[in-house]
């Protein structure tokens, strides 16, 4: 094969690379346009936790600087105002010079500042607790429980002695009655004597 060919064949190959990269090229940017408008729709029904996810892989697909825009956005929405503040410089830092956002871009990042600023400094970490060792089994000194009063042990005794108390008194007003109202035709409990009313 001939200088000629071999260069031909080169410039083919060339040829054949770029425009499968153009035609890549070409579908990033339509995948990032579907992430864009999922973003944008996400962002207008007030999710902005799978907005920032949908702007973030438009960004990968790609690396528009108005997808830094609206990453800040829904960052400052979600009060993240740390990455809201990367967003918008880094929108500074990749948007050429004639973009039109700039100056509205500058503006929302002096008023992060300032509220960043004006945030109380974030709480100290609590201190790790350490686990103090058990004490041996030796030296742990228990209290006994605490014992029942005698009324709560032997409750029953006062409905039985209640019961016998009955009883006898029973017993005794039977024994102390006057005969005459013992013999009530041969009845033995509280008769009327109706023979004696006549």
């Amino acid at each position: 094969m001939g200088r000629g060919h071999r260069g031909a064949w080169c410039a083919l190959a060339l040829l054949i690379a770029a425009g499968s990269a153009h035609a890549q090229s070409a579908d990033d940017v339509a995948r990032s346009r579907t992430h864009f408008e999922a973003g944008r729709a996400l962002y207008n029904l007030g999710n902005y936790t799978d907005a920032v996810r949908e702007f973030s892989a438009g960004y990968q697909n790609a690396p528009k600087p108005l997808f830094l825009v609206n990453l800040g956005q829904a960052y400052r929405k979600l009060n993240d105002l740390e990455h809201a503040r990367d967003m918008y410089k880094k929108f500074l830092v990749e948007a050429p010079p004639t973009d039109p956002d700039r100056e509205q871009v500058k503006q929302i990042l002096q008023d992060l500042e300032a509220q960043i600023a004006a945030r109380p400094p974030p709480a100290p970490a609590p201190e790790p607790v350490v686990a103090q060792p058990a004490p041996a089994a030796s030296a742990v000194v228990g209290t006994p429980p605490a014992k029942k009063s005698f009324v709560k042990k032997n409750w029953w005794i006062f409905p039985v002695a209640g019961a016998v108390l009955v009883g006898v008194a029973v017993g005794i007003y039977f024994g102390v009655r006057p005969a005459s109202q013992v013999d009530c035709n041969g009845a033995s409990l509280g008769c009327i004597d109706t023979m004696s009313v006549h």
